[in-house]
């Protein structure tokens, strides 16, 4: 049982989740309080989880597990860091501060990472945005891993409405 009143630990990832939940949110394996679930594309098959971006039930040859968290195919290579999924990235820190703002007028939790001044000027850079990408040092922007496919959709949205 879990420290506090209503949670238990995952007996997988070893991390707090809601009593009442099927699967664990941090790692996608199912709790053993929910019983049997069958895969999405096999249902003859026992699911073990479900993909931390889709939540779409997997079995074990349908899911891909990375850092011990379970994925689907299709959203395997989405970076995952904590309980937050990168949803943008740039070199160019201005793009990534308007994409910031679009995501938080639609009520996105944004976390920024590596806005800040990469700290010095090198020969023949500073502070711009060919160095930055010289230094591999991009502006990255995540969201929640529950809000990942929204705010995705929500950026498709703002781009197909961007005039050319």
């Amino acid at each position: 049982m879990g420290d506090n009143a209503g949670t238990i630990i995952c007996e997988y990832c070893e991390h707090e989740v809601s009593a009442d939940s099927d699967f664990c949110p941090y790692c996608g394996f199912l709790l053993e309080e929910a019983g049997r679930a069958t895969c999405s594309t096999h249902p003859l098959d026992a699911a073990i989880g479900v993909c931390i971006i889709c939540q779409r039930l997997l079995c074990e040859s349908c899911s891909e597990i990375c850092e011990d968290r379970i994925f689907c195919s299709k959203h395997q290579d989405v970076l995952v860091e904590d309980e937050w999924a990168l949803v943008f990235e740039s070199t160019d820190v201005a793009e990534a501060e308007l994409v910031k703002s679009v995501l938080e007028s639609a009520g996105h939790h944004v976390q920024g990472r590596g806005f800040g001044s990469i700290g010095y000027v090198w020969d023949g850079g500073g502070e711009s945005a060919l160095s930055r990408s010289l230094l591999g040092q991009p502006a990255r922007l995540y969201v929640p891993i529950p809000e990942f496919l929204r705010a995705t959709e929500t950026l498709e949205d703002w781009r197909s409405a961007a005039p050319n």
